[in-house]
């Protein structure tokens, strides 16, 4: 367990909740490699989530404002830019859409917390080609719906006993959830596990719990899920292998609105798993209307594919990977 000693305000805690969240993935993060078996049982759900909360907290931790909003933008749009995998991207992509509301607040409250995680769910949702439950989704949309529950009861919104009392039912709600997925998506039900995703997501809030209360991570937390025990040596999950012809692309590119549709179109075309989602605020359109996209795509037709990126706009940085392998964090 780890010990935080009284409670931390304002910006300070964002930087506590970032360095809180990497303790708790970088402790289970071989762990949620191995329950990763959808979009794709490629092992690398735990290390691509930490990748981006790792970047959040040294964003985080370089950055000077004192604007919540403005310093979880630039946390988000950092990791942004450093995202890899469906569960990593995603992660980004919230994180990014929990800061747009919370520009000039100087510190979180319930209400807040609430109008947070709504933005982050549009924000995740429409990240995604195909979204489906069963997912990581399914999981922040039960702390969406448990966070406006408890921003509508509370009867003082702008105390910190309030963002505190909603803490809990938050974390009991989003495990619920978590539960769930092993019967929402044939891949996690034939493995008999929860969504490897949606776990990371629940530490991360477990995270937060803990610097809203000034207390401990709960490690324990995942205890008794389908797949969290430890399997027994040499066992692994039963979702089939990768076709070990498919990639996987991460690539960021400078392209308009217009630009982009047509690019996730093309995507839809010649891979799955698509995430295209702006990098930064509206506010960082250059001078002729482009913006800065983060891509995902799992393909078969990698030449294809990065050549139609390259067509839609300036390519500023690309990572073909095999999927298949674990990505290692240090």
């Amino acid at each position: 367990m780890t010990s935080v000693k009284g409670k931390v305000k304002g910006t300070a805690a964002v930087r506590r909740w970032f360095a809180l969240a990497e303790e708790a993935l970088q402790t289970h993060s071989g762990r949620l490699n191995r329950l990763n078996v959808f979009p794709v049982a490629d092992s690398d759900t735990g290390a691509n989530m930490l990748t981006t909360v790792r970047a959040c907290r040294r964003a985080a931790d370089e950055a000077t404002s004192e604007d919540l909003g403005e310093l979880l933008s630039v946390a988000g749009a950092e990791a942004m830019g450093q995202a890899c995998g469906n569960s990593g991207t995603l992660l980004a992509v919230l994180i990014s859409g929990f800061a747009e509301p919370l520009h000039g607040r100087q510190r979180l409250t319930v209400d807040g917390l609430s109008q947070g995680l709504q933005r982050a769910s549009l924000r995740a949702w429409s990240a995604l080609s195909q979204p489906v439950e069963g997912t990581m989704l399914s999981v922040l949309d039960a702390i969406r719906d448990q966070a406006r529950h408890g921003a509508a009861q509370a009867g003082e919104p702008n105390s910190r006993a309030a963002l505190e009392d909603a803490m809990g039912p938050l974390l009991a709600t989003a495990r619920d959830a978590l539960e769930q997925t092993e019967k929402q998506l044939a891949p996690l039900t034939e493995a008999k596990v929860v969504d490897a995703g949606g776990l990371g997501l629940l530490l991360i809030f477990d995270a937060l719990r803990a610097t809203v209360s000034g207390s401990q991570l709960d490690l324990s937390l995942p205890d008794g899920l389908s797949g969290w025990d430890p399997a027994p040596e040499g066992a692994g999950t039963s979702a089939p292998a990768a076709d070990p012809e498919a990639m996987e692309l991460m690539c960021t590119v400078r392209l308009d609105p217009l630009g982009a549709a047509s690019l996730r179109h093309q995507l839809d075309e010649l891979g799955e798993s698509v995430i295209i989602t702006p990098i930064g605020p509206a506010a960082e359109a250059a001078a002729d209307g482009t913006y800065r996209w983060r891509i995902h795509v799992h393909t078969t037709e990698s030449e294809a594919t990065l050549s139609a990126v390259r067509d839609a706009g300036p390519l500023e940085s690309s990572t073909l990977t095999p999927l298949g392998g674990t990505r290692e964090v240090s």
